[in-house]
């Protein structure tokens, strides 16, 4: 009996584990059609949704989706307060997700990680782009200012830009958040 409870544990245990990782989400998929659902991701390795997301329909089919088969995705941050969004970019054959870092009314700004291998360790790269174009130009922390210029109207922002010594996500959001609130005033 005791056997059985404690299988019976282990299994609700795994299955209450296993529901934590769906949020609730979408996919766009080839045609541009945007199906609801829910997005297995997982928090503590978020580098695996740059290639590929499980996806689990109204219906409760799951399905495994690499960037070339859909369009993007988007999910339900844990904090129940922001959607977190990806796109896809690249050809059949060497293709990704880009993570929308910033969305503002001037300029998106996509992320897009990978593993990369420093004196033995590896570790994980963070590059940041914009779309123009029609390719994804990687941003450069020693010319941010000249890349966003064209976006952005305002020379204090721009300012502030300059002086980052590289680019720190936040630190570019929150200059560009003051940006569109200055500029909406």
């Amino acid at each position: 009996m005791k056997r059985i409870l404690s299988l019976l544990f282990t299994f609700t245990f795994f299955f209450e584990y296993a529901q934590f990782n769906f949020y609730t989400g979408y996919i766009i998929n080839g045609q541009g059609d945007t199906i609801q659902g829910e997005v297995k991701v997982n928090p503590k390795k978020e580098l695996s949704v740059f290639t590929k997301i499980m996806f689990k329909d109204s219906k409760g089919m799951a399905k495994l989706y690499k960037s070339d088969k859909i369009k993007g995705f988007g999910y339900m941050h844990p904090d129940k307060k922001t959607i977190i969004s990806f796109v896809s970019a690249g050809d059949k054959e060497h293709s990704e997700f880009y993570k929308v870092a910033i969305a503002n009314y001037f300029v998106k700004i996509y992320e897009f990680q990978h593993e990369e291998m420093s004196m033995g360790n590896f570790y994980i790269q963070k590059d940041y782009f914009i779309y123009k174009d029609d390719e994804y130009v990687k941003l450069k922390s020693r010319k941010l200012k000249k890349q966003l210029s064209e976006f952005i109207q305002n020379d204090e922002a721009l300012a502030e830009l300059d002086k980052l010594d590289e680019i720190d996500i936040d630190k570019v959001s929150a200059i560009l958040e003051k940006h569109v609130q200055k500029s909406s005033s």
